[in-house]
């Protein structure tokens, strides 16, 4: 399941509902990690959405029945300008490497530990 919708960019509590037991969650971005404040009103507006997002997503993972089986990949750190999609296929190739090695680290073997911190913890940890 996929909804790009602000309120709920990721709808796990959804996916629960409609019997999902397990749940693989690849989070969009992390921009909770940015290294200089957003500058001007549209970045800062960007930058409040994704806070809210995350928010939003450890809510609902923090809110799983403990049935559910939740795991996070591992997301990019430095995604750069929302604005900016030339750096596109790298973020793909970096992202897909980064799975396969979550992968064969277990990623899939070990349970989201629960409740998360404000910021999402990245990859299972």
């Amino acid at each position: 399941m996929c909804d790009g919708a602000i309120a709920s960019n990721t709808p796990v509590r959804v996916a629960a509902a409609r019997g999902a037991r397990r749940l693989v969650v690849l989070p969009t971005g992390s921009a909770c990690r940015l290294q200089s404040r957003p500058h001007g009103a549209i970045a800062t507006a960007l930058h409040a959405i994704t806070l809210l997002t995350t928010r939003q997503l450890a809510a609902e993972l923090n809110e799983l029945d403990a049935s559910a089986e939740c795991h996070i990949l591992p997301a990019e750190d430095s995604l750069g300008s929302p604005f900016d999609f030339s750096h596109t296929p790298d973020l793909v190739e970096r992202s897909y490497r980064r799975t396969l090695q979550w992968l064969d680290n277990g990623g899939l073997h070990r349970r989201l530990s629960l409740p998360l911190h404000r910021s999402l913890r990245q990859g299972d940890r």
